[in-house]
């Protein structure tokens, strides 16, 4: 019996490993043959940037379930205004709800967070487009932070976006470390990938994962979803996903991001 059970438990493990082996595998073949969209509704970011004196305004509605709770954001508002052609100013907070499976409830103001990307090179037939991204994140309310929505303290996120066009095709990744006041720094890292279906559809895809010092995964996770343009200033987007580990912890069981993006 022992054994039966130690052989599930290697099965159940060795399938997990080949799925995300594969996962991992599709998106890496299939990032040089799409258009890689960074940036809400995924993790991942790009060198983007909106152009100078315009705005992107992207309005949400997210959900995290995770194995303590689930996390409600409505409206998630993320604004960014292009300062030049090659620089963005970032602002985003969510008014969050919480839903704790042991009875605990909150809602406000989890995090707000300011950031300035700066794209340093621009794509070329010989060069990739790169760019940092500082922002730093503060605690809305330390009730959060008790809870485990949000960190306690200050955050400072320093990553870096690359991305080479192949004719009309792009490929998009970002890594950067996430500086915490009280906890562990951590390791992000994710690359994204978008097909154009028509033009104004497009299927969207990403591996996101967040490490510590020890390369233990705290969270790593998959993204699928859609860009819809409704015109030429409004988009629909949407992405779900889930952790590809054991939804435990930090490792969410399941993902969603719905809204709509206005380019202004």
């Amino acid at each position: 019996m022992l054994l039966d059970e130690s052989m599930r438990s290697i099965l159940a493990v060795s399938r997990l490993s080949y799925a995300r082996l594969c996962l991992l595998f599709l998106i890496l073949i299939c990032a040089p043959l799409a258009f890689a969209q960074g940036g809400p509704p995924l993790v991942t970011d790009d060198p983007g940037t909106p152009g100078n004196k315009h705005w992107e305004i992207n309005i949400s509605y997210t959900q995290s379930r995770y194995d303590y709770g689930v996390i409600y954001e409505l409206p998630h508002l993320d604004l960014n205004y292009g300062y030049g052609d090659n620089v963005q100013l970032k602002f985003e907070a969510p008014f969050t709800i919480f839903n704790g499976y042991d009875g605990e409830r909150m809602t406000g103001s989890a995090f707000n967070e300011w950031g300035v990307k700066w794209r340093f090179q621009n794509d070329t037939k010989t060069k990739p487009a790169l760019s940092t991204y500082p922002q730093i994140f503060f605690v809305g309310n330390q009730h959060f932070a008790q809870l485990g929505v949000t960190d306690p303290g200050i955050d400072f996120f320093l990553p870096m976006e690359v991305m080479k066009s192949f004719g009309s095709f792009i490929l998009d990744a970002e890594a950067g470390v996430m500086f915490r006041q009280f906890e562990e720094n951590q390791y992000w890292s994710g690359v994204c990938a978008e097909y154009d279906i028509s033009k104004t559809l497009a299927l969207l895809g990403e591996v996101h994962r967040i490490s510590t010092a020890n390369l233990g995964d705290d969270q790593l996770i998959w993204n699928l979803g859609f860009k819809k343009d409704l015109s030429e200033n409004q988009s629909l987007i949407f992405s779900a996903g889930r952790s590809l580990l054991s939804p435990t912890g930090d490792n969410p069981g399941f993902l969603m991001y719905a809204g709509v993006q206005l380019r202004i």
